[in-house]
């Protein structure tokens, strides 16, 4: 592919995702921004709004027909977040159980319903934490999904690596806090979002790009 590859940001309205579609944007890059919240607003960036995971396929068909654009060639899924409460064991089991649901299984959702949009070889990159590889308490359940969401995206790999239409799939891991995000109290060191935006780009376009990219 000629040029950097257009690419749909999914949970683009959270705090990394919306950096994530802005940044790529002034790469010069042609994205479209998928959320069901507030999304970015900057130049290069058409916003795909969805109800659910199940119809943002066609959400993003119609949004690139109506601007006479192609399909993206590169999924980045910045899905859930990350929050600091109760211990596991005083936890609320709804508030579990809500965080699975939106941390983990939304991935495998959003996954399935956006794998055949793409064509063979074309990257999905999925966003994870610090908290996937390192046990913190009071936020354990994004440390549980966080590590499920790691293994999830290998079996992906593998699987799609079985096909010979398949897409690579990544994970991109942000070790440390984002800079400026006022969730984050006194971290040891942060990330800028320029910093995630670069590495993100070396993944969609290099063929050969590590199964994990650290940044």
């Amino acid at each position: 592919m000629t040029g950097p590859r257009p690419v749909l940001v999914v949970g683009a309205s959270g705090y990394v995702g919306s950096r994530v579609a802005r940044g790529l944007a002034a790469d010069g890059r042609a994205v479209l921004a998928a959320a069901r919240g507030p999304l970015p607003d900057a130049g290069g960036v058409r916003p795909v709004r969805y109800e659910t995971l199940a119809d943002l396929p066609d959400a993003v068909r119609s949004a690139c027909g109506r601007a006479g654009a192609p399909l993206p060639g590169a999924v980045v899924a910045s899905i859930g977040g990350w929050h600091k409460g109760a211990a596991l064991l005083d936890d609320d089991p709804d508030r579990w159980a809500a965080t699975l649901a939106s941390h983990l299984t939304a991935h495998l959702d959003a996954a399935r319903a956006l794998v055949p949009l793409l064509r063979p070889g074309d990257p999905y990159v999925v966003i994870n934490g610090s908290a996937s590889r390192e046990a913190m308490a009071g936020s354990g359940v994004i440390s549980v999904t966080g590590a499920g969401l790691a293994m999830l995206v290998q079996v992906l790999r593998l699987e799609e690596e079985q096909r010979p239409s398949g897409v690579r799939f990544h994970e991109l891991v942000i070790d440390h806090a984002v800079a400026g995000d006022d969730r984050n109290v006194d971290p040891a060191q942060t990330r800028t979002a320029a910093q995630v935006v670069h590495a993100l780009g070396e993944v969609l376009d290099r063929p050969g790009a590590p199964a994990v990219v650290h940044v």
